[in-house]
């Protein structure tokens, strides 16, 4: 069954007019590289964002709603989109004419919809909300200012005035924060903010021209496939909600603090003495005897000193997290396990002068 009414030409369901998509040469590549590459590559880069613990922030929860895992479906559905997006692109008169195609370009601009608002509410608290604000608007405003600069100097001097004008402020950033990559680093991280609205304002303006050019009287088998597409839509939404909801049941009830140590639990087993434990709510993870030392350390230097501990902690969070990240592999897990070892032992010669040979033979912290 085809989704196009069944109809003759002259009962009016077919277009009466036959106007030039508005997306020319080089910029239907550009687009099509956009339209494909962002979306993929803010898929993988879309983990990073994955909360550490059960902190009960919204941030957290709509965190986890991107997640891939989560929005496996929702993926299905911008597939179709994206096709159909391609397929305007490189045959928008023989396409243009299928529903099924106008249909995937409607749902595109519902979808980029979706992952803007929750985008958007992602970043609503971050201190760089605004700066994200003027970057999702920036092809609206940057149209009106590359008219005024042609305009006024010419298209060759305003083209070569903007290149002078990205490479000045490259180099500027690359100084101030002394790396030469760190503004091609902004670079992607902004396209990957950027990415859901720019899509929308795509997706919605080869809309507004198919409505304009190509949409004719509805028919039953449209309406069959819209309600097809909207089941899908809602099917998506409750594998989403539900996947989120076991995706945060996952996460630690506590923060992780002792960064690298537990990072060095997970080298070697028999180099590192580790043994995976369950925790009290049901979780499993790799503890050693380092491990279990350090945390009874941390508790009994906030017992005894909390001043102490909480600027020794602050000090320990700033650079424990970024450098844990680093060891993902055994043999740097190794590697932090011996480099820890000095510290592993001024830990003991406290903890037995505190608590005891007694106590500290007995530690079994992170264990039922």
């Amino acid at each position: 069954m085809t989704l196009e009414s069944t109809n003759s030409p002259n009962e009016m369901n077919e277009p009466t007019t036959s106007a030039e998509f508005p997306v020319r040469g080089w910029w239907r590549i550009l687009y099509s590289l956009f339209v494909v590459a962002l979306p993929a590559f803010s898929f993988w880069v879309v983990p990073a964002l994955k909360p550490e613990w059960q902190s009960g922030d919204l941030q957290d929860y709509l965190a986890l709603l991107l997640q891939p895992e989560a929005s496996l479906f929702f993926l299905i559905l911008l597939t179709y989109s994206v096709i159909c997006y391609l397929l305007l692109l490189i045959i928008p008169d023989r396409s243009s004419s299928v529903f099924a195609t106008r249909l995937g370009i409607y749902a595109g601009v519902l979808l980029a919809l979706q992952y803007s608002v929750v985008m958007f509410l992602y970043l609503s608290d971050n201190k760089y909300s605004f700066t994200v604000f003027l970057l999702w608007l920036f092809p609206l405003y940057y149209t009106r200012i590359d008219q005024w600069t042609v305009r006024k100097w010419g298209r060759q001097r305003a083209r070569l005035g903007l290149m002078v004008l990205i490479l000045l402020a490259s180099v500027i950033v690359a100084v101030i924060n002394r790396e030469q990559f760190y503004p091609l680093f902004l670079a992607l991280v902004g396209l990957v903010i950027a990415a859901p609205f720019w899509s929308f304002l795509i997706a919605g303006q080869a809309a507004l021209w198919l409505i304009r050019n190509y949409e004719t009287p509805f028919s039953m088998p449209r309406g069959l496939g819209v309600t097809a597409w909207l089941a899908a839509y809602g099917i998506a939404w409750r594998y989403d909600i539900l996947k989120m909801f076991e995706l945060y049941s996952r996460l630690p009830t506590e923060p992780p603090n002792c960064y690298i140590a537990t990072a060095a639990a997970h080298g070697h087993p028999t180099f590192v003495g580790s043994q995976t434990v369950q925790l009290t709510n049901g979780e499993s993870m790799q503890v050693n005897r380092q491990l279990q030392i350090f945390k009874c350390a941390e508790l009994a230097l906030l017992a005894v000193a909390p001043r102490l501990h909480k600027i020794l902690r602050k000090m320990y969070d700033l650079i424990g997290k970024p450098l844990a990240r680093k060891i993902q592999h055994p043999i740097l897990a190794d590697a932090a396990y011996l480099f820890l070892k000095p510290f592993e032992w001024m830990a003991k010669f406290i903890l037995r002068l505190i608590i005891g040979n007694a106590q500290f033979d007995s530690i079994s912290i992170y264990s039922k």
